[in-house]
């Protein structure tokens, strides 16, 4: 009876946090508090960054280009260093000048262990955030690896932008600085789908739409590569830009375009995801098709829709707070294959 009793209140007790929580997100400003938490938090992560250190695509990429544009005559700053591999290998080059930058104290301490182990004595460790980073004289090349799953996830535009601003030279370098951003219509693999529970009949059972109100979280999951079994369109990038030249009031907070069907096949959702260039050489994608990274891709789920050659889809996104992804609402609206039903009933 005893752990009966206490089970119940602390059943109650649990409830009302997460009661608490769903208030905070309810409200912008707490809601944005709550996320830079839980983002340090992420950035803490062990795991994470064994997943990072393991992923040979975006190491390749970024030593490439390091080894291409980074000299001895540089001063160097690598923001949010993590473990410090990207400023490892840029102490590889001799710059005159190096930071590994980083606001946790925890990375900070792991990356200097992590130096010391390799016998790397030249990197200046700063445990900071990037706004309070002042180098004593201006940074030739930034280095920088703020790209969440939906890239603007990490807050990259408004940190790289500021210490842009402040420190970089005119004529400096940021390493990488130019991306693209898709969403696009995908047909996945059948052990990939997960229809809405309203469109789905197990053993020929049918269910009615949820009785509750959905989050815009609902309608996210993370999908790999390989769970994508053909995009419908041809990819075009809905935003290209360059932090080099990027000002934060360039950031779309919409976005329409009508997309052309060119593969026949069923519209399971709109995969979303990105690509870097280093320059015309050197660069990597997170889309289908691509080598794998540590990036998963996010899949916006929608209905269920078979398309044929030559039919169109309209996509229209409000972004709200381009940095949060939960905040976006996006819709995909059958275009021309309506007229060709209205057609063929007449």
């Amino acid at each position: 009876m005893g752990d009966r009793f206490w089970t119940k209140i602390l059943q109650a007790i649990v409830s009302q946090l997460i009661h608490c929580k769903r208030l905070v997100f309810s409200n912008a400003s707490l809601a944005r508090a709550q996320r830079a938490v839980e983002l340090q938090n992420a950035l803490e992560d062990i795991y994470l960054h064994e997943q990072m250190l393991g992923d040979s695509v975006r190491l390749t990429a970024y030593q490439m280009a390091i080894e291409r544009y980074v000299t001895s005559q540089d001063c160097v700053v690598d923001v949010g260093t993590g473990t410090g591999i990207l400023a490892f290998l840029a102490a590889a080059k001799a710059p005159r000048k190096l930071y590994a930058l980083d606001h946790s104290k925890k990375m900070v301490e792991y990356a200097r262990a992590a130096a010391e182990a390799n016998g790397i004595d030249s990197v200046t460790f700063v445990e900071s955030a990037s706004h309070k980073f002042s180098p004593t004289e201006p940074i030739d090349v930034i280095i920088q690896e703020q790209m969440g799953i939906a890239l603007f996830d990490e807050g990259m535009v408004k940190t790289i932008l500021d210490i842009r601003d402040r420190c970089l030279k005119p004529g400096g370098r940021i390493l990488p600085a130019k991306f693209e951003f898709y969403i696009e219509p995908v047909q996945l693999t059948k052990q990939a789908r997960i229809p809405f529970m309203q469109e789905q009949r197990p053993c020929g059972l049918k269910f009615p739409r949820p009785p509750v109100p959905l989050s815009k979280a609902y309608y996210f999951r993370e999908v790999e590569s390989a769970d994508v079994e053909v995009l419908l369109c041809d990819p075009q990038p809905i935003f290209a830009f360059d932090l080099a030249t990027l000002r934060s009031d360039d950031l779309p907070e919409r976005f329409s375009a009508r997309k052309r069907i060119v593969r026949h096949g069923q519209i399971d959702g709109l995969c979303i995801y990105f690509e870097v260039s280093f320059d015309d050489d050197i660069k990597f994608s997170t889309g289908p098709g691509a080598r794998k990274t540590h990036w998963p891709m996010l899949l916006y789920r929608t209905s269920e829709n078979s398309y044929l050659v030559g039919e169109s889809v309209d996509i229209e996104a409000e972004f709200g707070d381009l940095a949060d992804y939960h905040t976006w609402k996006i819709d995909i609206q059958q275009c021309t294959r309506e007229k060709r039903d209205h057609n063929t009933a007449r």
